[in-house]
């Protein structure tokens, strides 16, 4: 199952608890905190799913502002959620510049991307997405925690 079929189900099931007024307010950060990484995580679907296939640099380079601006907001956008100690504050740190670090050489990739295949573009933005995806979840995760504990997973 991935992130975002794993988030919809969960809000799925917060939005029945909020339906028969049963959603405790502890619960109402992360239901804020569910729709906002489906909305960010159905972005980048849209994203890799609508990539041009194309050696034309116009669509791509079109494409590729759009993926990169929208990396720019997860990466300043949405930084709240309970206070960290030191050593979440160190975690949250490492976690955006892990983040970060694919960032740059995402950018660094597509500054001079030139395709050689209709096809490689789509292929090369899916990987970069795919890359960040995954952190930018653990970067979240440092804010409000919804990935399910090890022993939780089924």
């Amino acid at each position: 199952m991935s992130a975002l079929q794993i988030y919809k189900k969960k809000q799925a099931e917060l939005n029945a608890k909020i339906a028969s007024h049963t959603l405790l307010p502890q619960d109402s950060l992360a239901m804020q905190e569910l729709n906002y990484r489906i909305g960010v995580l159905e972005t980048f679907q849209a994203f890799v799913k609508g990539a041009p296939m194309a050696l034309d640099p116009k669509p791509l380079t079109y494409h590729y502002q759009l993926v990169d601006a929208s990396v720019g907001f997860i990466l300043t956008e949405h930084k709240f959620g309970p206070k960290a100690d030191e050593n979440g504050k160190k975690r949250r740190e490492t976690a955006l510049n892990s983040l970060g670090k694919a960032v740059s050489d995402g950018r660094k990739r597509f500054s001079s991307f030139k395709p050689s295949r209709p096809e490689q573009y789509s292929e090369t933005v899916s990987k970069y997405i795919n890359t960040i995806m995954p952190l930018w979840v653990q970067y979240r995760d440092t804010y409000i925690n919804l990935t399910p504990k090890k022993e939780e997973k089924s």
